[in-house]
């Protein structure tokens, strides 16, 4: 039951990541506070020193370590890798390990598919 509900919260992060990715202009997020960490198209430069790839590094370990705390994108997916390992160290099986892993990933799909195209989504 924990790896089904961090599976769920997998699928959701992989999901914002993607709408931040590939449909930004028509996502819930625009409207949203804190652009500069938000939006894809400026918040890459967080990472740097006065947003400038050539200055080095803003703090120790932006591009790398703690590049999760930089943006959106990155927090997100530090959150779907953290949900995904997760899942895997609480696994507990429901039915046979295969049926399990096509079910999760079921789940998974759904989830993505529905927050993806649908629920991030200016309507």
């Amino acid at each position: 039951m924990i790896s089904l509900i961090l599976m769920l919260l997998a699928g959701i992060f992989n999901a914002i990541m993607d709408v931040l990715d590939f449909h930004y202009d028509i996502s819930i997020f625009t409207s949203w506070h804190n652009q500069n960490w938000i939006n894809p198209v400026i918040s890459w430069r967080n990472k740097w020193k006065n947003g400038d790839p050539n200055q080095g590094e803003r703090f120790f370990g932006s591009s790398t370590i703690f590049v999760f705390i930089t943006d959106l994108w990155h927090f997100c997916k530090f959150l779907m890798m953290i949900s995904v390992c997760c899942a895997i160290v609480f696994y507990n099986p429901l039915i046979f390990w295969w049926t399990d892993i096509i079910f999760l990933l079921t789940i998974y799909s759904i989830v993505f598919e529905i927050f993806f195209s649908k629920i991030l989504i200016k309507p």
